[in-house]
């Protein structure tokens, strides 16, 4: 179906149904009407299988949606609980560390106290060294006087030399006592220093320990909030779950009177088994036996195609200038477009350009007169693929006015095919 919009082809797509009114032979429409109906059930059969079982999926999906939400949210209060437990195990250590901070603190400081201390000490030693260096001196001096005495002076001179022993024991002894003290001092700010390098380590730990305290108080913050959306989130696939229910047996119903349909259809074809099928070319078989027309080129190109299978069936809407309003996914999928990329779009755009003009102009004027077209036409799709289909066209009625028209399409007899392009070579 395509709109007739170029005022040229019009013209002569007018002529030539001019030409051909007094041969066309006229179908009858019940028989139209019951190929239309049985496709139609087909398809509504097909479309309510599929959707029952599309939604069914969707509603098992929905329902493990559910279940796996549930699992997550229990792990997430376990890593809830996990965080807490991490929180309070930092804090005890932030608090211990903090104290044995200050201890050690208090340490370094009596550290610094004992070495005012030792400094006390190293000058009294000094002062001691000093002493015992005059008194060996003065010691000196009272022996020599004593010599100078004689015999007088001996008994100052005894003492002399005791004076001197003291003073040179005093001092080996201060000697010893400054080496002891020194390295006493040495280890004494030794060990200050080392005080306070942990000190400064213990700090920079607590500043860590505090860091990572409040990293893991973030995460639990995050995680809650988290549970919180994933909560809300559970809570309206809960709310999703309980409505499926309607749903699921509501899309059941869709399939019982797809399929109740279907049974009827097939009830009435059986009734009706005797009927002789219709034949579309019959239509334009008067047209074809007086033509001088010959147009031999026609399907002759080489092309790829596609065959439809037997329960592929094509629909597609227009309105009635022949622009697509809608069309089904298989039409898209034959057609080879991207889904609702057709709407808006003249319908011709799949017509192949080998198929007869006489073709349509027979489609329009039979379907503007508000009657059932069926036909044999050739399409092409997006990449050149070329397919046949056998189409069953009609209008759409709104208050007693056409708005539009519907066209569904099923796979055509191989034999038809090849008789439908034998003939479409012999008209224009």
């Amino acid at each position: 179906m395509a709109a007739l919009d170029t005022p040229s082809l019009a013209t002569e797509l007018r002529a030539i149904k001019a030409q051909a009114t007094e041969t066309l032979v006229d179908f009858d429409e019940e028989a139209l009407r019951s190929v239309l109906v049985r496709a139609a059930g087909r398809k509504l059969s097909a479309v309510a299988k599929s959707s029952s079982q599309a939604v069914g999926d969707q509603i098992e999906a929905i329902r493990h949606a559910v279940t796996d939400f549930d699992d997550i949210l229990d792990r997430m209060r376990t890593v809830q609980q996990c965080v807490a437990e991490i929180d309070s195990s930092i804090g005890t250590v932030v608090r211990e560390a903090t104290g044995s901070s200050q201890e050690l603190d208090v340490v370094r400081q009596r550290m610094e106290v004992l070495e005012m201390h030792f400094q006390a000490i190293d000058g009294l030693v000094r002062s001691v060294n000093e002493i015992a260096d005059q008194t060996h001196l003065l010691a000196l001096n009272a022996t020599i006087e004593a010599a100078r005495a004689g015999d007088a002076g001996k008994g100052f001179a005894v003492v002399a030399s005791e004076v001197k022993e003291l003073a040179n024991t005093t001092k080996a002894t201060n000697q010893e006592v400054q080496q002891t003290l020194d390295s006493i001092a040495e280890a004494v700010a030794t060990l200050s220093n080392s005080v306070e390098q942990s000190v400064a380590k213990m700090a920079q730990s607590v500043a860590a320990v505090e860091v990572a305290r409040q990293s893991a108080s973030t995460i639990g913050t995050q995680t809650g909030q988290f549970g919180m959306r994933l909560q809300t989130s559970l809570d309206q696939f809960r709310r999703l779950d309980g409505a499926s229910v309607v749903v699921e047996n509501e899309v059941q119903e869709i399939d019982a009177i797809g399929r109740t349909f279907y049974y009827l259809i097939e009830l009435m074809m059986a009734h009706s088994a005797g009927r002789e099928a219709i034949n579309p070319l019959a239509r334009l078989a008067p047209l074809v036996e007086g033509s001088t027309f010959r147009a031999s080129h026609r399907f002759t190109k080489p092309e790829r195609e596609y065959v439809l299978a037997a329960d592929d069936i094509l629909i597609s809407a227009t309105d009635t200038k022949g622009k697509i309003t809608f069309a089904n996914n298989k039409f898209y999928d034959v057609a080879e477009y991207d889904y609702g990329t057709l709407v808006g779009r003249p319908h011709n755009i799949i017509r192949h350009p080998d198929m007869p003009k006489a073709a349509f102009a027979d489609l329009w004027a039979v379907i503007e007169a508000g009657k059932l077209w069926q036909g044999y036409v050739l399409n092409r799709s997006r990449t050149g693929q070329r397919y046949w289909v056998k189409a069953n066209v009609f209008p759409c009625f709104e208050g007693g006015r056409i708005v539009g028209y519907i066209s569904i399409r099923t796979k055509p007899e191989p034999e038809m095919v090849r008789k439908a392009m034998e003939a479409y070579r012999l008209v224009p």
